[in-house]
């Protein structure tokens, strides 16, 4: 039986160790990287939020200004405070407040509750709102969440039934109403949207 000249023989096995070596880097990118097996499946998720979906971005914020365009209100918001001490919470005649016992504005759930003074400067034109009408919520991180009035109620003073509400998210701006601004009067609006500054 003839041998095989040893050039063949020598190019047959670079071939070999070339085969075995390329196979060996391409298991080995595998291992390396593998997220990539599995790249179609990550470029499939939702990219928008969907309601009842676990990949549903949940967006939050501390809120720093309220506008409710139709009634030409445009207020600054700051951190309100209940005062055990004296029974009092945290009120200026110029600005709102957001109760800081409550959640944050969201898309998820929960109540938001603004509330501030009936004058002029504050929440007195609220008294003219129509159902639909938009109540705009910015937050100090950049997001805005956009709200529709409802519907109001009036409450005693000591009623905080508001805070225990749980269920889809809304906003409720809280003034005072009455002869003597005895009452409490909330204005009950439905989450619509929300996006990014």
């Amino acid at each position: 039986m003839r041998s095989e000249p040893k050039a063949i023989t020598k190019a047959r096995y670079i071939s070999s160790v070339t085969i075995v070596y390329a196979v060996t880097l391409f298991f080995a990118w595998f291992i390396i990287n593998p997220g990539v097996i599995h790249q179609s499946k990550v470029l499939a998720l939702p990219s928008a939020p969907i309601p009842n979906s676990p990949y549903r971005k949940i967006m939050a914020g501390l809120p720093s200004r309220i506008v409710l365009p139709d009634l030409g209100i445009d207020l600054p918001i700051d951190p309100g405070f209940y005062n055990q001490a004296d029974n009092s919470w945290t009120l200026s005649g110029l600005r709102a407040h957001y109760a800081m016992v409550t959640t944050l504005p969201n898309n998820h759930d929960g109540n938001t509750f603004i509330y501030g003074h009936n004058n002029k400067y504050v929440f007195g034109p609220v008294k003219s709102i129509q159902p639909g009408q938009k109540a705009i919520v910015y937050t100090a991180n950049n997001y805005v969440f956009t709200y529709s009035y409802l519907s109001n109620v009036v409450v005693e003073p000591d009623d905080t039934s508001v805070f225990d509400y749980s269920g889809p998210p809304i906003l409720t701006i809280q003034t005072c109403s009455g002869n003597w601004n005895e009452k409490r009067q909330m204005y009950t609006f439905k989450f619509q949207n929300f996006n990014e500054q």
